[in-house]
């Protein structure tokens, strides 16, 4: 009798692992970073992203960067370190919408490494950020779309004042929501991020 319990257990464990495996893989993982303006979340992100990187972990999309001097904002290429330029601030917030020059040429740039995203799919992508042009229906979101409706995890970045909003327009069921009372800690939000693409990555 021992003998055969000794041989039951090890294996029930076995077939639950694969069961939960199956039920995360069944899951879209997508995490979101939501912060106002200034408070830390481009920061943030970059810090995990370097944390799942040196972890062994593909990723593949951009961050956005903002040159105060100029108040213009470049987008970065996670995988290639290579910068496109997409807006300049031209106008007082008394101009909104448009108090911001969009460059074509570096929205196209981005378009094409979320093309490359989809068509040779990371561990996990990444974009920064997701707000109110892509709620009107500009710049990332057609693309954005297509990577919500795909199955490749996914981790992007919002204005606090645009999440609930974001959140209904595209229907998402985020696995993580981390704010500004996570930005302290990057190794704990790099665990718990660990935790939902682990099953993507033992494919």
């Amino acid at each position: 009798m021992c003998f055969i319990i000794y041989y039951i257990i090890p294996l029930s464990y076995k077939i639950f692992t694969l069961f939960l495996n199956h039920i995360f893989l069944l899951l879209k993982t997508i995490i979101i970073i939501s912060g106002d303006k200034g408070s830390g979340k481009s920061t943030f992100l970059l810090e995990v992203l370097s944390l799942l990187r040196n972890d062994g972990v593909v990723v593949k999309g951009f961050v956005a960067i903002h040159e105060f001097e100029t108040d213009s904002y470049l987008i970065k290429n996670e995988a290639t370190n290579e910068e496109a330029l997409i807006l300049q601030r031209v106008g007082g917030y008394e101009k909104r919408p448009y108090h911001f020059y969009i460059f074509e040429e570096g929205v196209e740039k981005g378009l094409s490494w979320i093309e490359e995203i989809l068509e040779q799919p990371p561990n996990i992508a990444v974009i920064d950020e997701i707000g109110g042009y892509e709620l009107q229906g500009n710049i990332w979101c057609n693309c954005f779309t297509r990577l919500v409706e795909s199955d490749i995890p996914l981790i992007f970045t919002v204005n606090t004042k645009h999440l609930e909003q974001v959140i209904k327009k595209w229907n998402i069921e985020a696995s993580i929501i981390l704010d500004s009372d996570d930005f302290d800690d990057p190794n704990k939000a790099f665990e718990k991020i660990k935790e939902w693409i682990l099953p993507t990555l033992q494919q």
